[in-house]
């Protein structure tokens, strides 16, 4: 267990300590309204408390932004939310938050933004199987703005003597600490006072029965039907059958994947067997080969050609050989042609995947880009009308694909464009250096 402080709603910008409220969250509902989605356990503003570690606490806190109009009734008063999780480690609450964000109003808090980071924050730090959240200090809390009875003691408890717990409908008053306390022990394995069973964890809570004979007195009392609660021995038969049930689960599982592994290698050997056959079928074939001898060749596929530098081309050539038995045998080539290579490359296979493996060991390379060269003509003069357009590179007069501007004059076409990027033109240098 962790002692925390719970943050107490800051009074300097202008938060409403009535309608602000804290959480031990354990989960989020998928129906509700606002923060009736919540389960876990609310906690006082202020309050010194101990918690489980790697508890998440939520922190809600609104503020007034001002009166709305209705159309048929007086203004109302308008707030928003300010949503924040907080991670309690074995040291206290961590100083930066989870998450926080600030919301038009608490119903558009509690939609699917914030309870989708609720559930992923609870998800990476899961509450604790039987949460415990014991009150050491309970703070300043929330004060009551009417007198009613306290939810303890049933004895009456004046406007702002006491404390204001839950909200809406469900609001109710206690009393101040040291008023009235509860029993101090857990209620998981006391006896109903109901039904006389005795209750499992989480089934229970204590119920102050007060009346002529004994006073007041705590009473451990199954929630809701004590027919829905099981026994202890009931308890741990439903735990051992899901152990049980789980353990065969996972046997099942652990046999299926067997199976499949199984699958897996008698389809890897019957894969290698194949290609064995393949690479043996392949020997016997270049065998006859080298010891009949080619007489011809009848038919010859080119496959596959690539460059492997400007000068060196590598091809893939299917020949099929008439041998001097007149028999026949297919052959795959590795060629290379153009010039410009060294070291041996390429051969001759008799199994296509050899043959495939061999060619694609080479990498490709592109052809280096060579700009096309223009003609070059003799130098016209230039025209001295200054209402008719030249390029400034070329001196040519026609722009086929309309007139570009480049950084120093004219260009007729992509190529004078680029010679002018830099510099200006060969017809400017020549004809206009005094331009």
């Amino acid at each position: 267990m962790v002692e925390i402080v719970v943050p107490q709603v800051p009074g300097d910008d202008g938060a409403d300590v009535h309608r602000s409220a804290r959480w031990i969250v354990t989960g989020v509902r998928d129906q509700g309204e606002s923060r009736e989605r919540l389960e876990g356990v609310e906690v006082g503003h202020g309050a010194r408390i101990e918690v489980p570690a790697d508890s998440v606490l939520l922190v809600l806190d609104k503020r007034p932004t001002g009166y709305k109009e209705r159309r048929y009734a007086a203004p109302y008063m308008a707030y928003d939310a300010t949503m924040t999780l907080l991670l309690v480690e074995e040291g206290g609450l961590r100083d930066k938050p989870l998450w926080t964000r600030r919301f038009a109003s608490e119903k558009s808090a509690f939609g699917s933004a914030g309870a989708g980071q609720i559930t992923k924050h609870l998800a990476a730090h899961p509450p604790a199987a039987d949460l415990r959240v014991r009150e050491i200090e309970a703070g300043p809390g929330r004060p009551n703005w009417a007198a009613g009875p306290c939810r303890w003691c049933a004895e009456q408890v004046s406007k702002g003597a006491g404390r204001a717990v839950g909200h809406g409908k469900e609001a109710r008053v206690e009393h101040a600490p040291g008023r009235c306390t509860l029993p101090a022990q857990r209620v998981s394995g006391e006896d109903c006072a109901l039904c006389g069973v005795a209750c499992v964890p989480g089934s229970a809570q204590w119920v102050q029965v007060r009346d002529p004979e004994s006073g007041q007195r705590w009473e451990a009392r199954h929630r809701g039907d004590c027919a829905h609660w099981p026994s202890p021995e009931q308890d741990a038969q439903r735990k051992e059958e899901l152990r049980l049930q789980r353990e065969a689960q996972q046997e099942a599982e652990r046999k299926r994947e067997a199976k499949k592994e199984a699958d897996r290698e008698k389809r890897a050997a019957r894969r290698r067997a194949a290609q064995e056959q393949e690479r043996q079928a392949a020997r016997e074939i270049q065998e006859r080969v080298e010891r009949l001898g080619v007489k011809m060749e009848t038919y010859v596929a080119r496959h596959f050609d690539k460059g492997l530098n400007p000068r060196t081309r590598m091809r893939l050539v299917e020949r099929r050989l008439a041998l001097s038995d007149d028999s026949t045998a297919t052959a795959f080539d590795v060629e290379i042609y153009g010039g410009g290579h060294e070291g041996d490359l390429g051969g001759r296979y008799y199994l296509l995947s050899d043959a495939r493996e061999e060619y694609q060991r080479h990498p490709w390379a592109p052809l280096p880009y060579t700009p096309p060269r223009r003609p070059r003509f003799e130098p016209a003069p230039c025209p001295f009308d200054p209402s008719a357009k030249h390029c400034d590179h070329c001196g040519g007069t026609d722009a086929p694909g309309g007139w570009m501007v480049a950084s120093l004059g004219l260009a007729c076409d992509v190529d004078c464009f680029t010679a002018m990027s830099n510099g200006p033109g060969a017809h400017a240098r020549r004809y206009h250096t005094t331009a």
